[in-house]
């Protein structure tokens, strides 16, 4: 089977649209649903502490990630896959990332009971952001043409920023700063103001629904400002690498549903993704069938 992987910084997606976050650890959940036996280890999937490490083949948690993933998206057992790496990365990383995982074709891994012998056959790695130019929709490549297009990927640890004219890449930069970032400050402006000891992953929730203590809804109006300031950060960036006027601009990504009325009330060409969550996994499958199925 073919598929396409992210293994995120906040969270892990596939191409058979599954999601969960990347966490691992060895502490007995009582949360059965993301109990899993790695390669003999019982370790809980989705639990403990996000890894701050940016280099993919690096972390301890790369391997038992993609194994879950794949054995999450597809009861097959051989898989063709396709990984990303952020852009300013790529060149640098991505064969310590093809090497860490031709060592590592076959794993065994036991989920919901169920213990399957998953094997790598082939692994390819491309560059995140560029990868939703492959996943555009017909009506949108029909509206950009010949012309240029700026991809804003927003993303957990990153904002990746690739620029395509006539179909190929002319320039790139991966800004450090995404929604781990938001939810960092957001949780830090809560534990100080209230005197609370909420942790990163709980950040999301605030931002989307609130805070409930002490009986009622509390005064979240401080966010706006937070939002404001990572946003101005991406912004400045991107002003100072590209002419963002010209040409159009494609927003993608997890944050870019954050960030999307700040994008709109700043640029008149802005692109907004109908798929920005999936956008970089469907365009790994999508390098991986021009790579594989077109052989």
């Amino acid at each position: 089977m073919l598929i396409g992987i992210d293994l995120g910084n906040y969270s892990v997606k596939t191409s058979e649209r599954v999601s969960f976050f990347s966490k691992i650890s060895e502490i007995e959940s009582f949360k059965d649903i993301n109990e899993v036996i790695y390669e003999g280890n019982r370790i809980y999937v989705g639990e403990g502490e996000f890894s701050t490490d940016w280099n993919k083949s690096l972390k301890d948690t790369t391997l038992p990630l993609l194994f879950t993933a794949l054995a999450k998206s597809s009861k097959d057992n051989i898989f063709q896959v396709v990984l990303g790496l952020p852009i300013q990365q790529y060149k640098k990383n991505k064969y310590n990332l093809k090497n860490l995982i031709e060592g590592n074709r076959g794993k065994s891994i036991t989920i919901d009971g169920v213990t399957r012998d998953i094997i790598i056959s082939d692994i390819e790695v491309a560059p995140e952001g560029a990868s939703a130019y492959y996943n555009l929709s017909l009506e949108n490549k029909k509206i950009i043409g010949n012309k240029q297009l700026i991809i804003v990927d927003v993303g957990g640890r990153t904002t990746d920023v690739c620029m395509f004219k006539d179909g190929k890449i002319q320039g790139f930069k991966t800004i450090p700063t995404g929604m781990m970032n938001v939810y960092t400050d957001i949780v830090t402006e809560v534990n100080t103001k209230f005197t609370e000891s909420f942790k990163l992953e709980e950040g999301e929730n605030i931002l989307k629904e609130g805070l409930f203590l002490y009986g009622e809804q509390q005064d979240m109006s401080f966010i706006k400002s937070i939002l404001q300031r990572h946003f101005n950060s991406i912004y400045k960036e991107l002003q100072l690498k590209f002419e963002l006027s010209k040409g159009y601009v494609l927003l993608t990504g997890g944050g870019s549903l954050t960030f999307k009325r700040a994008f709109q009330n700043r640029l008149k060409n802005l692109i907004i993704s109908n798929d920005p969550l999936y956008d970089n996994v469907m365009g790994f499958k999508k390098v991986g069938e021009q790579l594989w199925l077109e052989r």
